[in-house]
């Protein structure tokens, strides 16, 4: 389930989606689509170490249950998920929504907060 993160910003909406573009693409997010308003990028989380660990220890208790673990770990490291910043414009700036998975919210809430707030100079 996707999380909906918003701001208002005083840039305009292509610097917006340049700035996302430049932000997420150097956090190894691969851009699939652009526009004036919307970029969505696509990317992969890491596999937590705790996942890993849960499997070697399946792997030594009993065969099945790593062989379960290890395609559960596998399944989650080639999985895609999407993330959509859209732009739109207010007075004085625009408004940016940021579509998200919930493993991406401190990724995402350090984008919103390098974006320049409304009012402030």
């Amino acid at each position: 389930m996707d999380i909906a993160t918003n701001c208002q910003t005083s840039l305009g909406n292509e610097e917006v989606v340049a700035r996302a573009v430049q932000f997420f693409s150097t956090e190894k997010w691969r851009a699939t689509s652009q526009s004036s308003r919307a970029a969505t990028f696509q990317g992969k989380f890491k596999i937590p170490w705790f996942m890993l660990l849960l499997t070697i220890v399946a792997f030594a208790a009993c065969v099945l249950p790593g062989i379960i673990m290890y395609i559960v770990v596998i399944k989650k490291a080639y999985g895609f998920v999407n993330l959509v910043v859209t732009a739109n414009p207010i007075q004085g700036g625009s408004e940016v929504i940021v579509t998200h998975p919930k493993a991406a919210s401190k990724f995402v809430s350090r984008f919103i907060d390098a974006l320049p707030k409304i009012g402030v100079q």
